[in-house]
């Protein structure tokens, strides 16, 4: 009965219903492979093997990631591997290819002349728009909600604010965190200790301020210099190399909700779908935590700006006070109530704590390891500084908020330029093409999403020699100056910041030129680095105050490394100072 029971079933799978019905599942799912694996733009260089999954071009980034190696620097790899300034790449199953370009000159024609026919695209969209949906950075730009989202927060940049309320907050805030640096230096004795917590204490204390007004007593760096202070420190390593472990200080709740999100949407960005991650992270009980501290936050900083209003004492302090008084303003006007708490003003203004705080503290990192790395160059700093504010040193004194606005130091532009050229916070730029287009040579379709390099070829290596009847139109108009850092007295991949001086006339004086060379560092036309005003006004103002009142030692070898990783921007991967403290006891 058995072997008869058995003998009907595999007659029952020969059956032609059966054979049929196998034979269809086989072909819809050889169909759905062939689908599924990239289908390559024709004549643009690309990665043969990577062709032939369906997976693409992912698994290079993962055993780059295995070891140690950042997957942010495959599309200059690439481009070097394939020499081709425009070359493509595979994301993974039913993703059109995506187009690389790795040529300063002919990205900044098309994020510029050309950003009619480009928009931010799905993918920028899609890291962004689950963490800030109401923000504009998550918004192609014909998005109808842009424009009322921008102009939120569109004071927020002008010279009236920046130079009446964010920079004395910048100054206000780094002046506390030169005392804890004053403290540290003393008690190390000219051992390295760790800086990068520090760092990020600083800017989330100058960010916190500038955005909410943050109180004195509520600052990290305050509170870790009373912390320190408290505490009996431990006894020095007998190397004067070795690192000085001093007592690991924790966050505020802001600080840690800030680092929390920014992972999140860091790590989303080399994720094949990043809303699927940003779904999955969203649930998870700390991301969970840190929004409903952030809304607290917020909540808080918005409601105590509503009742200054409401009682007349509104005295435009930071960009909470601005944007709450516009907002009830407008409301009056309209005969409305104002929605103070709706998504829109938290999201306008948890993105300018999130890109104000991280920007900085990415440039930060580097610039104070590039300080002690370079001694000559931060010679030649100090003494520009000194002999520009020649009033505040003959005082002996540093200079103030208004000096340090007010008077130009071309070598301090040309640090902080080439600091930024050599140590991107981003790497590429993507945008998505809009209409068909010609690239190099090479016609992209409508909907290529394009990753324009900030660094690499051209940048901060040799790039590709191009014939210029390849170039765009526009392109070729504006063939002025150096288009390839090779191309100049300087190696690309060599630190100068004199690459960024000229003289200014028969006088000799030197002054600074943004335009000496190729530099992408806060992207270019009109989607631009929102914040690259405070970005630069905050650099200068900090370098100026810790180049002044400390000079930064040498690091033993182990320690003086530039290799990065990346989460939402570049970070050094050791991030160690020496300090010689010049202030007097």
């Amino acid at each position: 009965m058995a072997a008869q029971n058995s003998t009907t079933y595999y007659q029952s799978l020969l059956a032609p219903s059966s054979l049929l019905i196998l034979a269809t599942l086989l072909a819809f799912l050889y169909v759905a492979y062939l689908r599924a694996l990239p289908k390559p733009l024709a004549g643009i260089p690309y990665n043969e093997d990577s062709a032939k999954r369906i997976w693409g071009d992912m698994p290079i980034f993962r055993e780059m990631e295995k070891a140690g190696i950042r997957p942010r620097l495959f599309w200059s790899q690439l481009a070097q591997r394939l020499q081709s300034p425009v070359t493509q790449f595979f994301m993974g199953p039913f993703y059109k290819p995506m187009v690389v370009l790795a040529d300063w000159r002919e990205a900044q024609d098309l994020l510029l002349r050309r950003s009619k026919n480009l928009e931010r695209g799905t993918i920028n969209n899609s890291i962004w728009s689950p963490v800030a949906p109401e923000h504009f950075i998550s918004m192609n730009s014909s998005d109808p909600r842009y424009k009322s989202a921008r102009d939120l927060g569109r004071d927020l940049m002008t010279p009236t604010f920046l130079n009446t309320v964010s920079a004395p907050e910048i100054y206000d805030k780094t002046s506390k965190f030169i005392e804890l640096w004053d403290f540290k230096a003393r008690v190390a004795e000219g051992r390295p200790f760790e800086a990068a917590e520090d760092l990020n204490f600083l800017t989330n204390d100058i960010i916190l301020a500038a955005a909410l007004g943050l109180d004195d007593s509520l600052s990290d760096t305050t509170q870790q210099l009373a912390g320190l202070r408290a505490k009996a420190m431990p006894k020095p390593p007998c190397s004067s190399d070795a690192c000085f472990p001093f007592p690991v200080m924790q966050g505020s709740e802001a600080l840690w909700t800030s680092k929390t999100l920014t992972e999140g949407v860091g790590r989303s960005a080399t994720q094949p779908s990043p809303r699927l991650y940003h779904f999955f992270n969203n649930l998870t009980p700390q991301v969970r935590k840190a929004y409903k501290a952030k809304d607290k936050i917020l909540r808080t900083a918005i409601n105590g700006a509503a009742q200054r209003v409401e009682k007349g004492e509104i005295n435009v302090r930071n960009a909470v006070d601005l944007m709450v008084s516009r907002e009830i303003t407008a409301a009056r006007k309209a005969g409305q109530s104002p929605e103070l708490n709706s998504l829109r003003m938290h999201d306008q203004l948890f993105g300018y704590i999130l890109g104000g705080q991280d920007t900085s503290h990415s440039v930060l990192t580097f610039l104070v390891k590039w300080l002690g790395a370079r001694q000559n160059e931060q010679k030649a700093l100090r003494d520009n500084l000194r002999s520009m504010h020649s009033t505040a040193c003959n005082a002996g004194r540093p200079p103030t908020t208004e000096e340090i606005i007010k008077t130009q130091v071309p070598y301090l532009d040309a640090f902080i330029e080439e600091v930024i050229r050599m140590s991107a916070p981003i790497i590429v730029v993507t945008t998505v093409a809009t209409a068909d287009m010609i690239l190099l040579g090479h016609f992209i379709p409508k909907d290529t999403v394009i990753w324009s390099l900030i660094s690499g070829p051209t940048t901060t290596e040799p790039g590709f020699k191009i014939p210029e009847a390849e170039r765009s139109e526009s392109s070729q108009k504006h063939n002025e100056g150096i288009a390839d850092w090779a191309d100049s007295a300087y190696a690309p991949d060599e630190f100068h910041p004199e690459r960024w001086l000229k003289k200014r006339d028969e006088t000799g004086e030197m002054s600074f030129d943004s335009k000496a060379g190729p530099f992408l560092g806060f992207s270019s036309g009109p989607r631009a680095c929102w914040g690259k005003r405070l970005a630069y006004l905050e650099l200068r103002i900090v370098i100026t105050l810790l180049t002044w009142n400390f000079e930064f030692l040498p690091l033993p070898d182990e320690m003086n490394g530039f290799e990065a990783y990346d989460l939402l921007l570049a970070k050094p991967k050791s991030c160690f100072v020496r300090l010689k403290s010049n202030l007097k006891d």
